[in-house]
Formats: C-alpha cells, sequence, structure tokens
C-alpha cells in the first residue's frame, strides 16, 4: 500500500498516471478498467443512492470488479474530508491466510463463495468463486472473501458451499478481517492519494457520519 499527498491533481493527469502503474501492454483500456462512464469515478454522498457505495451507510469489505473484471490495484484520490467518519479500512488477506490453523486452511480451500446482487450500479448478477486463490503476480496464498452486504440499498447475498460449518467458518474469518492484526483504517485529507493492491488487500468503509462532502476519485489499474 502506498499513501502520498498533493495538492492538486486534474482528472487527465490522474488518468495518465493511473495508467503508468499498469503492467499492461496496449491502450488506455488495456491498462484502466472502463465503466459506461469511463476509467475514472467520482464518489461522494448522494441523498438518493440507489446503492450503498454512494450512501452514509459502512461499506462491508470486498474486493473491487468481483462481478466484472478484477484490478491488480485502486488508486484513490481523495478531494474533500471534513468530519467524523468515512475512513476506508483495509485488511490484509495474506496475513490471515498465514494465522490460520492446518485444519483451518483445509477447510478453507473446501469452500466456494456464491454471491449475488442486482444491478443497480456500475455492476451487478452472480459469481461463483473460491474462497483460497493465489496472487496473480506474487503466488501467495489470498483469500476471496466479501462480507454479505445486508442494507436495502443493493443487498448483496451470500451462499456458502462445499463445508457443512460454513457459516461458522465464515464468522470466524470475519473477526479476522477487523482485528487491529490484519485492519487498517485510513482517515482522509484532501490531497491524499493512496494505491492498494486489489489481491492482497480487501476494502471497505466506516459510516460517513458527519463526514458528508467526503468525496474522491477512484481509478482501477489492470
Amino acid at each position: 500500500m502506498f499513501i502520498s499527498k498533493y495538492k492538486y491533481i486534474d482528472d487527465e493527469n490522474l488518468i495518465e498516471y493511473a495508467a503508468s502503474l499498469s503492467q499492461k501492454e496496449g491502450d488506455l483500456r488495456d491498462k484502466l478498467l472502463h465503466w459506461d462512464f469511463g476509467p475514472l469515478m467520482n464518489m461522494s454522498y448522494l441523498t438518493n443512492a440507489a446503492n450503498y457505495l454512494f450512501s452514509a451507510e459502512k461499506v462491508p469489505f470486498h474486493w473491487d470488479g468481483a462481478f466484472y473484471k478484477e484490478p491488480a490495484s485502486l488508486l484513490f484520490y481523495c478531494t474533500e474530508s471534513n468530519g467524523e467518519g468515512g475512513e476506508t479500512i483495509f485488511s490484509n488477506t495474506e496475513k490471515i491466510w498465514d494465522s490460520l490453523t492446518t485444519e483451518q486452511k483445509v477447510k478453507a480451500e473446501k469452500i466456494t463463495m456464491i454471491y449475488r446482487t442486482e444491478k443497480k450500479a456500475h455492476y451487478g448478477g452472480e459469481i461463483r468463486v473460491p474462497l483460497v486463490q493465489k496472487h496473480p503476480v506474487s503466488g501467495k496464498t489470498i483469500l476471496r472473501i466479501a462480507e454479505r452486504v445486508e442494507t436495502s440499498l443493493n443487498p448483496v447475498e451470500l451462499i456458502i458451499e462445499g463445508v457443512s460449518d460454513g457459516e461458522e467458518f465464515y464468522e470466524l474469518l470475519r473477526e479476522k478481517l477487523y482485528s487491529p492484526e490484519f485492519m487498517i483504517a485510513h482517515k482522509w485529507e484532501r490531497g491524499d492519494l493512496l494505491i492498494c493492491d486489489n489481491f492482497t488487500y480487501l476494502h471497505g468503509r466506516n459510516p460517513l457520519q458527519s463526514n458528508l462532502k467526503r468525496s474522491f476519485k477512484r481509478l482501477q489499474i489492470l
């Protein structure tokens, strides 16, 4: 994870910088994940949000691109933050895997996670993913566990297959996700630029509370 601070970066230069970090060859679409709005998403609180990502609610742990195409890393550039709340939280799944017992690792390797959500924003559908995977660059073991999203705004359903006590194991992993041993919370300040590995880390967000002006630009680097 890399954190720096810049006074101001316009969209064109931010996109150019993000593209320069990609290990892919080709044009911009080969280097940055594009949605129907392009590669750059402006994220901020919306009073009429149809998706929890743009609400003031907590955002559970997840990885980006799960329902579409997984980027290698994420770039966040904060344009406003004022008040309590809205910290972005990160949890290191490589370290969580290393903390498991041999018995727990054997169980984890049997598990398939099924996620379903209605497309109300830029993603949606159903995916089936093995819980235990390998980082495509380092080869280290990572965990692809996203939390259930229990909200009226675009909930995400989770079904756990492969073991009889899947729900108990899910709760064990959730406890680890929020343990100070594996989790950090970044309190945003205007000008913060943060780059995060989208395979090693899961990320989420604390409730906005009084920080309703919190906003940033996000790019997903392939």
